[in-house]
């Protein structure tokens, strides 16, 4: 029985508290959004990226990090940024087709893990080869959307939005693609 009580995961962690703080201060960043109030926006996503950048670190360092850690992670990574998309996107900051495009990597990405959870044929996250890359730009445009709201209205902050959403964009269509053809793959097995 006690060798049973040490060899538990626990989670309640220091790193997993860094993790779910994310989700505290996803409103804060929400409200600052579509109230125009760019300075709150702007503190609230500098403490999510700050914890987004502790959270994991701090785990490893305690001998703390678990499977459960590092999905809790990813699944409140997903929650967050797509949950920042529709609140620019509903607050008149994004254009219908750039929330289109963003709208289709969330549901690849949500169709892959489903699928994958509901046969059996994934353990934890189902990981692409491209999902790094595209949720690393999902996260740096939504990094600048963020910014965007302190910045005064000027062409070159809009030529910036331009050029990093063609990127972004050019991701979220290669990694839907990757992601619809392992999930072919899923189904054909």
């Amino acid at each position: 029985m006690e060798q049973e009580r040490h060899s538990e995961v626990s989670f309640i962690t220091v790193g997993n508290a860094l993790t779910v703080a994310r989700l505290i201060l996803l409103p804060v960043i929400i409200v600052g959004i579509v109230l125009g109030l760019g300075y709150l926006a702007v503190a609230g996503m500098a403490a999510v990226v700050l914890t987004d950048l502790l959270d994991g670190r701090i785990s490893r360092r305690m001998g703390q990090a678990s499977a459960f850690g590092g999905t809790l992670d990813s699944t409140i990574d997903f929650v967050l940024i797509y949950s920042l998309f529709i609140a620019f996107y509903a607050a008149g900051r994004l254009a219908t087709y750039q929330f289109a495009i963003i709208y289709v990597a969330m549901l690849t990405n949500l169709m892959l893990q489903l699928f994958a959870m509901g046969t059996g044929q994934g353990e934890g996250v189902v990981r692409i080869s491209l999902g790094k890359l595209t949720g690393a730009l999902q996260y740096g445009y939504l990094l600048f959307l963020v910014v965007r709201e302190v910045l005064p209205k000027t062409h070159p902050v809009a030529t910036v939005n331009i050029v990093l959403f063609v990127v972004l964009a050019v991701g979220i269509v290669l990694s839907s693609i990757e992601s619809v053809v392992k999930l072919r793959k899923m189904v054909s097995a």
